[in-house]
């Protein structure tokens, strides 16, 4: 758990740094999709009484309304804006042992640096995240047409919805150094995919661990929450949850895909030794 440990440690030193970056992105998110999307389907009463796999997938989707849509562009626009600027400053401070000096110029020239790197890497993970979970939302359409012991149905739609969360977050992990590889090595999309995944393959008894179990030990009191019937105060208490997890995520992961880069590619970390938090 070496890399978990570093990057907290990074998050520790530089908490009010990362938090600036990411504060925006984490609440514009949480406003307009719920990393708890598919459990929510689990738990609504219109399973019982759907007719059609689309309601099904409008109840387990975030963009079950046509304004959402264009909500959740602009929310891209402002995830990548400011993870543009964050990654251009972590990198940075690990490379060079400083961080840029804080100008306007500075904090667009890593925008500019940056920007198209992360757009792209991002629609990668959302382009997976939303084929997943359609898979998902067909499984749970199915049992609920097909299977007629109410128990039997609840087991074979949480084990689904499971085995979506699972195989997504191994994704994640492999696909962890791709980013890197384009802002670093100045690799095409699918040069740094290829690159991160026979890579992070290689490593994966290191890197599963490092990158799911600070994510899941936040998903869990998401998933409480939603369990419990909806109401006002559940409803604003589940999206404070869903703001609180995006931070922690993007700030995690973020720090999170520098340090396993900087260290699998041998590339020189500087002033390595005087880092506290580099271990």
């Amino acid at each position: 758990m070496a890399y978990v440990k570093t990057t907290f440690g990074y998050l520790k030193e530089h908490f009010w740094r990362m938090l600036a970056y990411c504060i925006l992105p984490a609440l514009v998110l949480g406003l307009v999709s719920s990393p708890v999307s598919l459990i929510r389907l689990l738990f609504s009463p219109q399973l019982d009484n759907t007719v059609s796999f689309s309601e099904v997938f409008l109840t387990g989707t975030d963009i079950n309304k046509p304004y959402k849509i264009g909500i959740m562009v602009l929310a891209f626009l402002v995830y990548v804006f400011f993870a543009a600027a964050c990654v251009g400053s972590v990198q940075h401070k690990m490379r060079y042992g400083q961080f840029y000096k804080p100008t306007a110029h500075n904090f667009f020239k890593m925008i500019n640096g940056n920007f198209l790197s992360m757009a792209k890497g991002m629609i990668v993970l959302m382009v997976l995240m939303e084929f997943l979970g359609l898979i998902t939302t067909l499984f749970v359409f199915f049992w609920h047409r097909v299977i007629v012991v109410k128990a039997a149905t609840t087991v074979l739609c949480v084990l689904t919805v499971l085995a979506f969360v699972a195989m997504f977050m191994f994704v994640a992990t492999m696909l962890i150094l791709t980013v890197p590889n384009m802002t670093m090595r100045g690799f095409g999309l699918f040069k740094s995919i290829k690159l991160s995944w026979s890579t992070a393959i290689r490593k994966c008894k290191t890197l599963i661990p490092a990158v799911t179990v600070p994510i899941i030990l936040c998903y869990i009191p998401l998933v409480i929450v939603n369990a419990f019937e909806v109401n006002l105060f559940m409803e604003i208490l589940t999206q404070i949850f869903d703001v609180l997890f995006y931070l922690i995520a993007l700030m995690y992961y973020h720090v999170l895909m520098y340090v396993i880069f900087f260290d699998l590619e041998n590339v020189e970390v500087a002033n390595e030794n005087e880092n506290k938090y580099w271990g």
